[in-house]
């Protein structure tokens, strides 16, 4: 292994002593990047409590797995930072460039409308603030067609204008500061860039187009939670050049209400999954019977399951290739004794007479009557009907995919239906999760609804959540350590002068500074979660009090972990694999310059 090492020059340190002259060492054939510097570290952190007051918690934490899961649950990059924790002060006379959602922009402002005055008060907010805001957002060119606020950017200035109460000045060209003069910035607070989608950079996440737009930015906040699937310019390549990335107030609130999702706090739950392709949504699927106490399939899905269960369906309504996942996820809902439904009758249309539209029995359906020209449309009555009378026993409810049979919209009538029970449900205080445009259609044409619902239009985010796959415009936010750490029960005295090694592996290297130097602590960092669990146990069974180590990915989490440490960080080394430097430039981009002057020696 072979180690750099920086002396420490602080005024500032707590104590003063004489740190090793590291060598080489024989258990690791890592290389390691060493630097050192006086904690200066930003205090833009948010913290769930959940404190480590121990070693033997730390390990019993880590070793808790859920026996059902299917999929690595780990979802530590959903812990950002927001805007809302995020010093004010850091805001006045910074210029803010701040991603919007034109969809949720286009909504009425009506006093039910929420997601819309979240967004606008972000905006007001950093401008009362004492902030130079610019405002980039993008439409396709179908919502142009039909919403005249669209038409220019100039159009849409003067629409955000009058729900802002404030003047937004148009510019046009390639967003950045240069596109217009200095005077013109001085004498306005808000610039609303053109469109994003006339750049190709924007979609092609183009490193130069990220950099023009982040130029002269200081902060970016994402006000766009819909976009946070896909992979842009304006959502993940801003991030690398701004000083501070943070969530919006919209972006925060549509973040916390998907973690609510896979929330089991609430018990009996139930999914109503429709929509079709079992394949591409199996992982996502098998979650939900991993955590749900019931299943109802509708749409073309519950074609698969009847299939799975041994009903006979016509093989023009299967996906073959399905068919190990569909048992797969029957075998999991059996082993954990939960209901799986499926339609009991079907609305369908005679392909030989569009206008001829019946009700018949699923399995009188499947039987015979797909070879006589009618298909499936849409659930039926009694199936409804069934639905209403399992609503009353679940205190949960979240309902996914469309309940249609990929028919026109006219022939569309329970997902009408569904919304009207699912309305009445949440009367009884039953929380109502509502994914995807169909769903979310559905309940508001009900004019009488006061209840609230969570509501997520992009059903592309959710599912994806529930794979398992990291949402890139999430992951690329500044992130917040999900754990407050109770540096009082992990050292003895937690004052004294901190070193932390990043990539701490087997920790050897550690144990041996940590016996050496007891007047100072060590904290090591692995995202390995056995190897620190063994670490941990070594901890505990040496009873060292100036050693610990945590499971995370340090590239995410440094600052916010060090942030909250009481005492001096003296030395930081990073233990790397060879080729891989660029990580450790991404850990430290938002510390001091003397830190990336010493990664590149």
């Amino acid at each position: 292994m072979q180690v750099r090492v920086a002396q420490l020059t602080s005024s500032t340190s707590r104590r003063q002593e004489p740190w090793p002259l590291f060598g080489g060492s024989s258990e690791s054939t890592r290389h390691s990047c060493c630097f050192s510097g006086s904690q200066k570290l930003l205090n833009r952190v948010q913290y769930c409590q959940v404190p480590h007051s121990n070693s033997t918690g730390a390990v019993a934490h880590l070793q808790k797995e859920d026996k059902h899961s299917c999929v690595d649950r780990s979802t530590s990059y959903l812990h950002v930072q927001t805007l809302r924790n995020f010093p004010i002060e850091k805001i006045c006379g910074e210029v803010v460039l701040v991603r919007l959602d034109s969809v949720i922009l286009l909504d009425d402002l009506g006093s039910c409308n929420f997601p819309l005055k979240r967004t606008l008060s972000t905006v007001k907010y950093l401008y009362k603030a004492g902030a130079k805001v610019l405002l980039v957002t993008s439409w396709d060119p179908v919502l142009q067609s039909v919403t005249p606020v669209l038409k220019s950017t100039e159009s849409l200035a003067d629409y955000l204008s009058s729900l802002l109460q404030v003047k937004v000045i148009p510019v046009n060209g390639v967003p950045c500061l240069t596109s217009f003069k200095k005077e013109e910035w001085v004498q306005n607070d808000i610039i609303l860039f053109e469109n994003l989608l006339n750049f190709k950079g924007e979609n092609a996440n183009c490193n130069d187009f990220s950099q023009k737009l982040a130029s002269g930015a200081a902060v970016y906040v994402n006000d766009s939670f819909s976009m946070s699937h896909k992979i842009r310019a304006s959502t993940v390549g801003i991030t690398r050049f701004c000083y501070a990335s943070l969530a919006g107030f919209q972006f925060e609130e549509e973040l916390m209400q998907l973690l609510k999702i896979t929330d089991t706090t609430r018990h009996p739950s139930i999914a109503i999954i429709g929509g079709s392709n079992f394949l591409r949504k199996a992982t996502a699927l098998h979650l939900l019977a991993s955590q749900c106490d019931g299943l109802f399939f509708v749409g073309r899905l519950s074609f698969q399951i009847m299939n799975g269960l041994g009903i006979p369906v016509p093989s023009c309504l299967i996906e073959r290739n399905a068919t190990k996942e569909v048992l797969q996820l029957i075998q999991i809902a059996h082993n954990r004794n939960i209901p799986i439904y499926y339609p009991t009758d079907l609305w369908c249309l005679n392909i030989n007479n569009n206008e001829a539209l019946e009700i018949f029995d699923s399995t009188e359906l499947l039987s015979g009557l797909i070879a006589l020209g009618w298909t499936p449309v849409d659930i039926g009555p009694s199936t409804l009907e069934r639905i209403s009378s399992l609503m009353a026993s679940y205190k949960k409810i979240l309902w996914i995919g469309p309940t249609s049979y990929d028919a026109t919209e006219e022939f569309r009538v329970g997902a009408t239906q569904l919304g009207q029970i699912l309305d009445k449900a949440s009367h009884n205080s039953c929380d109502v999760i509502l994914v995807g445009s169909a769903a979310c259609k559905a309940v508001k044409g009900i004019s009488d609804s006061s209840s609230q619902y969570t509501t997520f239009e992009n059903g592309s985010i959710v599912w994806e959540f529930l794979k398992g796959r990291i949402l890139p415009g999430i992951a690329a936010l500044d992130k917040s350590y999900p754990y407050k750490i109770s540096w009082d029960g992990v050292f003895s005295d937690p004052e004294q002068p901190l070193f932390v090694d990043i990539g701490s592996g087997n920790g050897l290297f550690l144990f041996q500074m940590a016996t050496n130097w007891e007047g100072s602590n060590f904290l090591g960092l692995e995202m390995n979660g056995k190897l620190v669990i063994r670490c941990l146990q070594e901890v505990a069974s040496a009873g060292k009090r100036n050693l610990y180590f945590l499971s995370t990915n340090a590239t995410s989490t440094f600052r916010s972990i060090i942030s909250s440490y009481p005492g001096q960080l003296t030395l930081v080394t990073i233990q790397v694999e060879n080729g891989t430097k660029n990580a450790c430039r991404s850990c430290c981009r938002s510390s001091s310059d003397q830190w990336e002057d010493l990664l590149t020696v």
